[in-house]
C-alpha cells in the first residue's frame, strides 16, 4: 500500500515541473553529450600519440594504460564525467525540491542550481560524493549499460571468455555486490550534502537515518518506478517499429527492416530511457526523502500538488525556445563535425559484422566507378574497398588492373595517361550497355560522395619504390578530412610504413596471401 502511494506521489511531483525537467534534460544532453564525445576522442588520440603508439591493440594495452600520460588523461576524463554527473543530479534535486513546495522552476534555473551546488561540494571537498553519484548512476543505468555493451564488438568478444573463468565470474559478482552495498546506504546522501549542506559523513549518517526501518519501501518504490519506465518505453518503441514496417515499407522489406531495427532501435531508445530514468528516479527519491523525514518528525504526510500560484518561470517561452534552439545548434555542430570528419569512437564498434563492397558494389555496376559506389551505399554496405593509382600528371584515380586491357582491349597503363586522356576511356561499356560512357573517377570525388554514408578501404596499388603515391594518398585523405572514416591498405609493407610516417593517425592494413594445405 505504501509503495503504491509513493508511486502515485512520484507521478504528482513529476507533473509539477515535468515540462521544464524534460527541457532541462534534453538541453543538458544536447549540449554535453556531443561535446563530451568529441573531448574524449581528442584526449584519447592525445594519449595514444603521447604514449608512442599509432593505436591500441591487445598486445600494447597494458603498457598503454600504465604510462603516466595515459593515467593523467584518464583521470582528467573521469573528472570531467563526474562533474557532469553531479551537475545533472544537482539540477534535478533543485527542480524536485521546488516541486515539493508546489513551485515551478525553469530549465535554466535548474542548470544554474546544478552548477552552484556542484561548486559548493567541491569547495567543501566532498569529492567522495561525486564517486557515490557515479555509482548511483551505474546502478540506475545498469540495464542500459548491459544492453549497450551487447552491441560493442570488443565486449562481445571478451565477456564470454571472461565469464568462462571462475575469477571472471567472481569479479563480476563482486562489482555488482559492491555497487549495491555502496548505493543502498547512501541513497539519500545527495539530499544531505547538497540540500542540507552537510559534510560527506553527515550526509551519509542522514541517509542511514532515513533508511532505518524503511528499506523495503524505498527499494520497492524505486524498482517498480524504474521497471515501469523501462517497460513502457520498450513497448512504445516496438509499436512504432511495427507500424512503420507494416504501413510504410515495401512488403518484401518488412522482415529485413524489423531485423535491422532490432539491433538499432535500442541505440535510439537508450538516451530517451536514460532521461526518463533520471527524471523519475530523482522524483521518487524526493518523495521518499520528504515523506520519511516528516514521518521521523511525526508530521502529517506531505501532499504533492501544483498550487494555483506556482512560481513564475525565469524566462519567457520564446526565450526558452530560443535558448534550446541555440543548444541544439551547438549540438548539431558537434554532430556534424563527427559526421563530416568521423570520430575515433566510431560506430563500427557497435556492429558485430560489417559488410565491405569489393571495388564498390562490383556485382551491380562496373568496379571502381561512381555507380559502383552509389550501389554500395544503396545496399547499405559499411565499407567500400577501392584501388588507387596515379595518372601521368599526378591525379589519384580508382583502377585495379595494371593495364586497360580488360575494359578497352589496349595495353595502356594508368601511369602512361594524363587525366584528360583517361577521361576518354569508357570504364562501363565492357560491363553492360547501361553503363556505357561511365568514366574512371578521382579519389577525392569518391571521398566526397561517400562521406557520412560509408567508410572506405583504400588500397594503394604498388607503383615502385620511387613513387610518391603513398604520400599523395595521405595528402588527399587529410585535405578532405577523411582520416577517421577510412583504412589504407596495400600489398607493399614499405608503402604502409610511409603512410604511417606521413600521418600516424591513419589506420593501415597489410594485404598478404595465405594458403592452407598441400598444393
Amino acid at each position: 500500500m505504501k509503495i503504491r502511494r509513493r508511486m502515485g506521489e512520484t507521478k504528482q511531483i513529476v507533473q509539477v515541473n515535468g515540462g521544464n525537467i524534460l527541457l532541462f534534460e534534453l538541453a543538458f544532453r544536447l549540449l554535453t553529450l556531443p561535446l563530451l564525445l568529441q573531448a574524449v576522442a581528442a584526449l584519447f588520440r592525445l594519449s595514444v600519440r603521447a604514449s608512442g603508439y599509432s593505436y591500441v591493440t591487445v598486445s600494447n594495452l597494458v603498457s598503454y594504460l600504465l604510462r603516466p600520460v595515459t593515467i593523467a588523461i584518464l583521470v582528467l576524463m573521469a573528472a570531467i564525467l563526474l562533474v557532469g554527473v553531479s551537475i545533472e543530479a544537482a539540477g534535478l534535486l533543485a527542480a524536485y525540491q521546488a516541486a515539493a513546495l508546489s513551485r515551478k522552476m525553469s530549465a535554466f534555473s535548474m542548470f544554474a542550481a546544478g552548477i552552484r551546488l556542484t561548486v559548493s561540494e567541491i569547495r567543501k571537498r566532498n569529492l567522495r560524493l561525486f564517486l557515490v553519484l557515479a555509482v548511483h548512476g551505474l546502478v540506475l543505468h545498469s540495464f542500459l549499460i548491459y544492453r549497450m555493451l551487447c552491441h560493442v564488438k570488443a565486449v562481445k568478444f571478451i565477456l564470454p571468455a571472461l565469464l568462462a573463468e571462475n575469477w571472471g565470474r567472481l569479479l563480476l559478482v563482486g562489482v555488482i555486490v559492491g555497487a549495491v552495498v555502496i548505493s543502498l546506504p547512501t541513497i539519500f546522501i545527495c539530499f544531505g550534502c547538497m540540500l542540507e549542506q552537510r559534510s560527506f559523513r553527515g550526509g551519509f549518517l542522514r541517509s542511514r537515518e532515513l533508511l532505518r526501518g524503511n528499506r523495503v519501501q524505498v527499494v520497492g518504490t524505486l524498482v517498480l518506478c524504474h521497471l515501469a519506465v523501462t517497460v513502457v518505453l520498450y513497448l512504445i518503441a516496438v509499436v512504432i517499429v511495427a507500424v512503420f514496417a507494416v504501413w510504410f515499407a515495401d512488403r518484401r522489406l518488412e522482415l529485413i527492416l524489423v531485423l535491422e531495427a532490432r539491433d538499432r532501435i535500442e541505440m535510439v531508445l537508450m538516451p530517451l530511457m536514460s532521461i526518463a530514468l533520471m527524471s523519475v528516479n530523482y522524483g521518487a527519491l524526493t518523495v521518499l526523502y520528504v515523506q520519511l523525514d516528516r514521518k521521523r518528525q511525526n508530521k502529517e504526510r506531505w501532499k504533492f500538488e501544483a498550487g494555483e500560484h506556482a512560481g513564475l518561470l525565469w524566462m519567457s517561452r520564446r526565450n526558452r525556445m530560443a535558448a534550446l534552439a541555440l543548444l541544439t545548434a551547438l549540438s548539431a555542430g558537434a554532430m556534424y563535425d563527427a559526421f563530416y570528419r568521423g570520430n575515433v569512437l566510431a560506430a563500427d564498434q557497435l556492429r558485430e559484422v560489417q559488410l565491405t563492397a569489393h571495388r564498390g558494389a562490383s556485382t551491380s555496376a562496373p568496379e571502381n566507378t561512381m555507380p559502383a559506389m552509389e550501389a554500395a551505399v544503396d545496399q547499405m554496405a559499411d565499407f567500400a574497398e577501392l584501388d588507387v593509382q596515379e595518372t601521368r600528371d599526378g591525379v589519384l584515380v580508382l583502377f585495379h588492373d595494371s593495364t586497360l586491357e580488360r575494359i578497352d582491349g589496349t595495353r595502356r597503363t594508368i601511369r602512361s595517361l594524363s587525366w584528360d586522356e583517361l577521361q576518354q576511356v569508357d570504364a562501363g561499356g565492357w560491363y553492360s550497355e547501361q553503363y556505357s560512357g561511365t568514366r574512371i573517377p578521382k579519389l577525392e570525388d569518391v571521398i566526397e560522395y561517400v562521406r557520412g554514408r560509408m567508410m572506405l578501404n583504400i588500397e594503394i596499388k604498388y607503383a615502385g619504390a620511387s613513387s610518391d603515391l603513398p604520400e599523395k594518398v595521405v595528402d588527399c585523405i587529410r585535405e578532405n578530412d577523411f582520416v577517421e572514416q577510412c583504412v589504407v591498405t596495400s600489398t607493399s609493407l614499405s608503402y604502409l610504413k610511409r603512410v604511417k610516417a606521413a600521418d600516424s593517425d591513419i589506420y593501415t592494413g597489410y594485404i598478404l596471401s595465405a594458403a592452407y594445405g598441400s598444393y
